[in-house]
């Protein structure tokens, strides 16, 4: 029997239940956890978990609104943005570390990453509303800055680099973060963990077309450790 809840309001109450629903969802996945299985972890009874969702369904529904909501990095940043050369190597740089190895709490990153996996292994719903949410907007910045870029002469010549390569860029960061999620090493790369950010960086940045000098003139990764470090901080 799980303890007495403590005396918490109604809405912190299914905030609490949705936190504590993330990582079950995350490890049985969307048809494997059960109601009894939240409860426990959420530390209530069945019966006041139904008071604040209805349903398991109902509770998942809400859990994808709940993490995307949680999962915000960079919304400061982004919407500070000018479009340039500097914003889209920064950039690039910035989606690369919160993809992998994520900035923020490694838990709440590891169990969002499992949902989004279990998303596109099913209805595809919540990984839709997280990249909506929190990596199409950068995508957007990423092409115009990449134009003013090409005006500057910063993107090597005959480089036709559109919507799709500039999503490479998520796709390569979120599949290392998946291929490091397992607590034994898969792959073996050779470097170390920062080393292989860097070179993921640099990998991409080269792969949209910007010339190395470019790269060279605005990429600093030991200053971006430390915003990136002091962003781990701040973020609850």
């Amino acid at each position: 029997m799980p303890p007495r809840p403590s005396r918490l309001s109604a809405t912190d109450r299914r905030q609490a239940i949705l936190s504590a629903a993330a990582p079950v969802f995350a490890r049985l996945g969307r048809e494997g956890a059960t109601t009894k299985e939240i409860a426990r972890a959420a530390g209530v009874s069945e019966a006041l978990l139904y008071r604040h969702f209805a349903s398991k369904e109902v509770l998942y529904a809400e859990l994808e609104s709940h993490c995307v909501e949680a999962n915000a990095v960079g919304s400061r940043l982004l919407a500070e943005a000018v479009p340039s050369t500097a914003t889209l190597i920064t950039g690039v740089a910035l989606l690369v570390q919160a993809v992998f190895p994520g900035i923020g709490d490694a838990q709440s990153h590891d169990d969002t990453k499992r949902l989004v996996t279990a998303s596109l292994l099913g209805d595809g719903q919540f990984a839709k509303a997280f990249l909506d949410r929190h990596v199409k907007p950068w995508i957007a910045v990423f092409e115009r800055s990449f134009r003013v870029a090409q005006d500057a002469g910063d993107v090597e010549d005959g480089v036709h680099t559109g919507s799709a390569e500039i999503w490479f860029v998520h796709h390569l960061a979120n599949t290392l973060h998946l291929i490091s999620l397992p607590d034994i090493t898969v792959v073996e790369y050779g470097v170390t963990r920062e080393k292989l950010i860097e070179n993921t960086v640099r990998f991409l940045l080269r792969g949209i077309g910007l010339r190395n000098t470019a790269i060279n003139r605005h990429y600093d990764p030991e200053k971006l450790r430390i915003i990136f470090a002091s962003m781990d901080q701040d973020t609850p």
